[in-house]
């Protein structure tokens, strides 16, 4: 499931991340703190999950939490609150912008990428726009790119992970990436390998640095597909610096469009947005009618998720208008699901979050019929969102029939995401149990959502 807007707070991710504390605990230390410091603080559970909520605590309880966090009044001069509270250990937020930090960064990501951060806070505000400002202004160092040790990779080696990159691509279009995660995130460790231990000529380590972009990219989507939004992040923001590093831009702006979903999924459309922008800025007069067109369309799902209705219809309408002018030679290779079913899809979706279940299910309908068997994960979720299109409408028999099929397909894919569509749209048939095709359904339900 996605995570409770609570613990997208910085007070509930430094709470969780630093002293691994529950709200009742955290709420214990600071009466604590109160009493040595001869300090009447009546602070509760309650008052805790209020701060967490968004209440700003008043100067006496900042003062006891700063002493708890261990954070002085110098770190604090200046700077208001929440943003004074520990972030957590991110160093490779810290790396500088070269191949050497990249390398470090991958090395961080790897290590901690097996940890479940479920619950906790992704990025967002300021820091997200840190990373993006120095992507887009940062020129990429490859100066020093060649300073590996140990012997020369062949031209073999990378064609045969380019080859199995490819491969797992359409694995996860298929199959979800509930199990392909630990392949990726081992490929990603081997050309890791390589690019801090041989020596590696200038086209060899641009190629290189490109697959570790679009392992970082994979890997961060498939940790997202289940639900892992701190690890997400974290590959997501690794793999924009490999990226960086490789000198393609169009590369970087797929990353960032992988990770809009992310923040515009987990409530963040803003963020989502400045992300989509940051790389259509970045690609500007350097891209191809298809890229731009899956960047609109990006934006056109946090302008909705926004509530924006007319700004949502002018990206969706440049999305359309793009994908028009057809192929391109210079479209790169990522870009094959960038078609018009995909635009359809995200229309259709568009449409729900505005409210217009008709034009939702219009644009899904139109889609799917256009979509191969091949693309299951989308079909499941998509059929999901069909049903809900149709439940809006009190079409119940229509809404049971596509959950149905959602069903059917679910088994055969491995998603946290695909799952939790299918289970709301069981959720939201339930009010409607009295009538046989929902009952029946609610029963399959049982055995094949748990």
């Amino acid at each position: 499931m996605l995570p409770d807007s609570a613990f997208r707070h910085p007070l509930a991710y430094a709470r969780r991340m630093v002293l691994d504390c529950s709200q009742e605990e955290l709420a214990a230390l600071i009466r604590g703190v109160g009493q040595q410091r001869r300090v009447n603080i009546g602070t509760s559970k309650k008052t805790v999950s209020e701060w967490e909520r968004g209440r700003e605590p008043d100067e006496t309880a900042q003062n006891l939490i700063a002493v708890i966090f261990k954070v002085s009044d110098e770190q604090r001069a200046g700077v208001p609150w929440p943003l004074w509270l520990p972030a957590g250990e991110f160093p490779e937020l810290y790396q500088p912008w070269t191949p050497a930090g990249t390398v470090a960064g991958l090395d961080t990501v790897l290590r901690s990428g097996r940890m479940d951060r479920r619950r906790f806070l992704i990025l967002s505000g300021v820091p997200l726009t840190n990373v993006l400002h120095d992507w887009l202004i940062t020129e990429p160092d490859m100066a020093h790119a060649a300073a590996g040790e140990g012997r020369r990779i062949s031209a073999s080696m990378v064609n045969r992970i380019a080859g199995r990159i490819t491969d797992l691509q359409r694995d996860d279009d298929t199959h979800g990436g509930g199990d392909l995660i630990f392949e990726v995130e081992a490929l990603l460790s081997l050309v890791r390998h390589y690019l801090n231990k041989n020596s590696l000529d200038d086209a060899q380590h641009a190629r290189l640095w490109g697959q570790a972009a679009d392992l970082g990219r994979m890997a961060g989507w498939m940790k997202f597909d289940n639900g892992q939004h701190a690890a997400a992040q974290r590959h997501f923001t690794a793999a924009l610096r490999a990226a960086h590093t490789s000198g393609d831009v169009l590369l970087g702006a797929n990353v960032l469009a992988f990770a809009a979903v992310q923040h515009y999924s987990v409530g963040n459309p803003a963020d989502a947005d400045n992300m989509v922008r940051t790389a259509q800025t970045a690609v500007r007069g350097r891209s191809t009618p298809t890229v731009d067109a899956m960047l609109a369309a990006r934006q056109a799902r946090a302008l909705a998720k926004a509530g924006d209705a007319r700004a949502c219809a002018h990206a969706l309408n440049r999305a359309h208008d793009l994908l028009g002018q057809g192929p391109h030679d210079a479209d790169p290779p990522w870009a094959y699901w960038v078609q018009r079913p995909e635009v359809d899809m995200l229309t259709g979706s568009c449409m729900l979050d505005l409210d217009r279940p008709a034009d939702a299910q219009s644009h899904f309908t139109r889609a799917d019929a256009a979509y191969g068997p091949e693309y299951v994960r989308t079909h499941v979720l998509y059929l999901s969102r069909m049903a809900t299109a149709q439940l809006r409408q009190r079409d119940v028999e229509a809404a049971c029939i596509s959950t149905n099929q959602a069903l059917d397909l679910a088994t055969n894919v491995h998603s946290g995401r695909s799952s939790d569509h299918v289970r709301d749209a069981v959720k939201q048939l339930r009010p409607y149990r009295r009538e046989p095709a929902v009952r029946d359904l609610l029963d399959r339900a049982k055995t094949v959502t748990t």
